[in-house]
């Protein structure tokens, strides 16, 4: 006895199941391991490289500057910075290698291996917490992309108040915004954070 029309459905509807799902699975067990990809510059990083204005504008780069202040007499040395914080950070790509804007990517720099003294800058003053204030706004918008030598867009500016002096010190992170934004920096900067026994601290960023 012939199956009517509705008792055909559900024996249609089961076969194009095990059709869809069968295909799936060929197709994923078939394929083969892909490579893992060169992460690009998003059109927002390149449009921040390239800038967004006109010339007569006059707008600045678009830099992050983050500053930790030191007692004059516990402000690290620029050895101490190179080791703990520069040399960590360099081994993340876009720290290490310079913006390519045309093609969209970072390249390695021309130098070679960029060594952790090559992205730390030293300024001396000697005055208040307000010179040292108006020294960091003097700088925050020094130029991070090209004429900097082919180093990678960030550095470490130590402004560091002379011996004799009251005034604190200060430790000013500066990197062009091309690098990455707020979120993908803390996750960054986050691996150099420990307790104060020195145990690192976890975060849901990393």
């Amino acid at each position: 006895m012939p199956l009517t029309e509705e008792q055909q459905l559900p024996i249609y509807v089961e076969a194009l199941a095990f059709f869809v799902i069968s295909t799936v699975f060929l197709s994923i067990a078939g394929r083969k391991k892909e490579t893992k990809k060169e992460r690009r510059l998003s059109f927002t990083s390149v449009g921040l490289g390239l800038g967004s204005f006109p010339p007569e504008s006059n707008v600045k780069e678009p830099i992050i500057n983050a500053s930790v202040y030191f007692d004059n007499n516990n402000c690290p040395s620029s050895q101490d910075v190179a080791e703990m914080i520069v040399r960590p950070l360099l081994d993340y790509e876009r720290m290490s290698h310079v913006p390519d804007l045309d093609n969209r990517k970072c390249r390695p720099s021309s130098h070679g291996d960029v060594q952790p003294m090559d992205l730390i800058r030293e300024l001396s003053i000697n005055g208040d917490e307000k010179l040292l204030n108006q020294t960091i706004v003097e700088h925050c918008q020094d130029t991070l992309g090209s004429g900097r030598g082919d180093l990678p867009w960030w550095e470490i500016l130590i402004i560091r108040n002379e011996d004799g002096s009251d005034g604190p010190s200060a430790c000013v992170i500066r990197v062009h915004h091309v690098i990455g934004d707020g979120l993908a920096l803390v996750a960054a900067f986050n691996k150099l954070l420990t307790t104060e026994d020195g145990k690192p601290i976890d975060s849901p960023l990393s």
